[in-house]
């Protein structure tokens, strides 16, 4: 029979409670010992004993061991102890003595947790050895309870909800959000985040137009936890099972509210160490921390070059999107709002006490919580909307077409279908090329074009369009977004010409660099969202051969980049003119002839104005991120192409990792140059971020020809860094000269584009 034992969490000499270390314990999946119980752990203790953690007399967790006894320090050579800053333990000590081992670690729900009325740090405890073996395997595997209450991020004012409908705070002071390690990373972008500020805007003030507090409760939706993980008395864990996206990203905005409006007493008091992740082995965790240790948003332009941070990336979202509600007027300039800035603390209240969401909490195994939230997920309290769109869609079959209850499978099978295509993608690749959500998105898109659906249904969210276009059609209850349906019919049918278009499209592969650089332009312009159009083109023309769509496709492409191009460099934010353009080549595409979108939009382009373009291109850019990145970007392109640099390279080299290095920077007292030159194409270039952080502000000479320990211009692999580099000076002669030719080069491309419209 193994032995039992109880090991405490407290790592001192006497078992101080600020020394507690049971969240290591947990996070590691370990449990060890110093001191003089440390040669009584490394004679006795084996693999497959339990183990009853306990923080003081409270037993918290119990455990089972899975490996033999290891040497501390070898765990943490071998990197098992996973220990975040501020815990009470330094792994750069010298644990000579000190024993622990791998252990599979369940925690204890409140109401099982019990008083072991007993000191020490280690010690037999088989007297229990029935408690703590029935409470380990009740709890891996066969526990099972779950509960729901509604909840408000915090509440911070006298607030008195209806008898029975007690509201909790996620933010509690208390309760510290674990995203687990089989969860994936940190994933929202540009468009749930944007249409997830605007939301609260409304629910703030009713519209964007018309500006009025109203601090309409609003409803979030569902969120699944794991219960309560004991730390102390005071402090608890758990773990987010369904909700890490609308979790981070109230982080993000609590963090951007926090840089923006530093001396604002209600946002300043709120706290931020409240989320953790585990996933991708702490690398989404480092992330995570690097964003929350931002002091203001220039620091976070100084890290936004870096690869792979979602969270730096999502404050630049949030601070486009909250600027364009509340500080640009009707001609696309930027003016604050005394109405937002006035009302800043009635805002701040509004996301804290007035957004609402449902926590489903479950006490199970992980087994079991994973079928909870797949039981969630497909019964109608769907938190992608997937399922409840094949429920739906099954309805509108069974109800409107006669369809029998094969129809059902034979939805499945279209989901099947997605997943067949993705295993086969996934042997050379590490990432889906398709996804259900992308094929509802699509065919929406096809939906509103083909029935001449109201043009704004372009731009409600997914799972609302569907909500409302089933509701409509099932006679469920009207929406005055969908007042006419046009004769509007669905199918199967439907469903797998759009898998087929959009799998063409997203698995094919530029052939030349004028193709590559027009994907890339329209992915950095204001308006990738636009970038679907293609899937629309496929669908349009499935009728030609698949090379043939996708040349066409490709085709539309170059028109479309310059039309974004332009449009992102003139205005400062997104414009209903382009908006409104695209809304009609939706619907062109589909209801007319190709010839017809094609001229549609080239007379867009048409209309565009040299000079007005030269003057955008020519003004200081580095002050706007998009307009420089565009602008630098395609200057790079015009040196690389020279340079016979494979095609899957050169779109790296455009696509990330750099910085927009000032050639002329202020530092250099020895070369008089104007402000609007230093910031303009004349006097900016693509760098390696690395590079550019380390030449910092150093003279022209010294970034050429370098300085010791610094890396300089003749590191770099960019084209034009290295053209640059052979010039003897560099002054405001040479930046007005430079800034001629890129500016001819830019409008070059931009307006000699016939080899499109023939």
């Amino acid at each position: 029979m193994n032995n039992v034992w109880k090991i405490g969490s407290r790592w001192s000499d006497y078992g101080t409670w600020d020394s507690r270390i049971i969240t290591i314990f947990r996070r590691s999946g370990v449990v060890f010992v110093g001191g003089d119980s440390a040669e009584k752990f490394k004679n006795e203790v084996t693999s497959g004993d339990y183990f009853a953690i306990a923080d003081g007399y409270t037993v918290a967790a119990v455990a089972k061991s899975i490996s033999e006894v290891m040497p501390l320090n070898q765990m943490i050579a071998n990197k098992l102890i996973k220990v975040k800053e501020g815990e009470p333990f330094d792994v750069s000590e010298d644990f000579e003595g000190c024993y622990g081992i791998r252990v599979k670690i369940v925690d204890l729900p409140q109401v099982e947790q019990f008083q072991y009325m007993k000191s020490g740090a280690f010690f037999s405890a088989n007297k229990y050895w029935d408690k703590i073996k029935e409470l380990y395997e009740n709890n891996v595997g066969r526990a099972f309870d779950i509960s729901a209450k509604t909840y408000r991020l915090c509440q911070t004012f006298e607030i008195q909800d209806e008898e029975g409908y007690k509201k909790e705070n996620l933010l509690d002071g208390k309760t510290k959000y674990i995203i687990p390690v089989y969860q994936r990373e940190y994933s929202w972008g540009y468009d749930q985040i944007s249409r997830f500020i605007r939301d609260i805007f409304r629910g703030f003030w009713g519209s964007e137009e018309e500006k009025t507090i109203l601090a309409e409760p609003m409803f979030i939706g569902t969120m699944q936890l794991s219960f309560k993980k004991y730390i102390s008395s005071n402090e608890y864990e758990q773990d987010v099972i369904d909700g890490q996206q609308r979790l981070s990203t109230f982080l993000c905005l609590i963090k951007y509210l926090k840089i923006t409006y530093p001396n604002n007493t209600a946002i300043k008091n709120i706290p931020i160490d409240w989320l953790e992740t585990r996933v991708n082995n702490g690398k989404e965790d480092a992330l995570l921390n690097e964003m929350l240790a931002l002091s203001t948003m220039d620091d976070a332009v100084v890290r936004e070059r870096r690869e792979g941070n979602r969270y730096i990336d999502n404050l630049f979202v949030i601070d486009e999107t909250i600027r364009e509600i509340v500080y640009w007027d009707d001609e696309g300039h930027e003016k604050e709002n005394p109405f937002f800035t006035d009302n800043l603390e009635t805002f701040i209240s509004y996301v804290l006490n007035d957004v609402f969401v449902v926590v489903v909490e479950t006490v199970a195994g992980l087994s079991k919580t994973i079928q909870i939230f797949n039981t969630i997920n497909t019964t109608g309290l769907d938190l992608g909307g997937d399922d409840l769109f094949k429920v739906r869609f099954y309805e509108y079959l069974r109800d409107k077409k006669g369809a029998d209850e094969e129809a059902f499978n034979e939805i499945g099978e279209v989901y099947k279908k997605v997943k067949e295509i993705n295993d086969r993608w996934r042997v050379n690749h590490n990432y889906d090329v398709i996804d259900i959500n992308l094929i509802r998105t699509v065919y929406k898109n096809y939906l509103i074009a083909k029935f001449g659906l109201p043009n704004q249904l372009f731009r409600m969210a997914t799972d609302t369009f569907y909500e409302c276009l089933f509701d409509v059609i099932l006679n469920v209850q009207d929406h005055k977004e969908i007042k006419n349906l046009n004769g509007l019919e669905m199918s199967i049918e439907d469903l797998n010409m759009v898998i087929d278009a959009c799998y063409q499209w997203n698995s094919c592969e530029y052939k030349n660099a004028n193709q590559m650089i027009a994907g890339l332009l329209i992915e950095k312009s204001r308006y990738s969202r636009y970038a679907d159009f293609a899937y629309q083109i496929m669908i349009a023309h499935r009728d030609l051969e698949i090379d043939n769509r996708i040349n066409l496709a490709m085709d539309y492409y170059q028109i479309l980049c310059r039309i974004y191009f332009c449009y992102s460099l003139k205005y400062l934010k997104q414009v209903n003119e382009i908006h409104s353009l695209m809304d009609n080549a939706y619907k062109m595409i589909i209801q007319k002839s190709e010839k017809e979108t094609r001229n549609y939009l080239v007379q867009k382009l048409d209309s565009v104005s040299r000079e007005e373009m030269v003057n955008n291109i020519g003004w200081t850019i580095a002050y706007n991120r998009v307009c420089k990145d565009l602008v630098c970007c395609l200057s790079a392109f015009f040196d690389e192409i020279n340079s016979s640099i494979p095609l899957v390279e050169l779109e790296e080299k455009l696509s990330w990792g750099y910085d927009i290095e000032h050639i002329h920077a202020n530092a250099d007292e020895n070369v008089n140059m104007d402000e609007d030159l230093q910031n303009s194409i004349g006097n900016l270039m693509l760098l390696e971020f690395d590079i550019n952080r380390s030449i910092g502000a150093e003279t022209f000479y010294e970034k050429v020809h370098g300085v010791p320990g610094h890396l300089s211009y003749q590191d770099s692999h960019y084209a034009t860094v290295k053209k640059i580099a052979s010039y003897t000076r560099w002054g405001a002669e040479e930046a007005v000269q430079r800034k001629v030719e890129e500016t001819e080069k830019i409008m070059n491309f931009v307006f000699d584009f016939s080899s499109v419209i023939a």
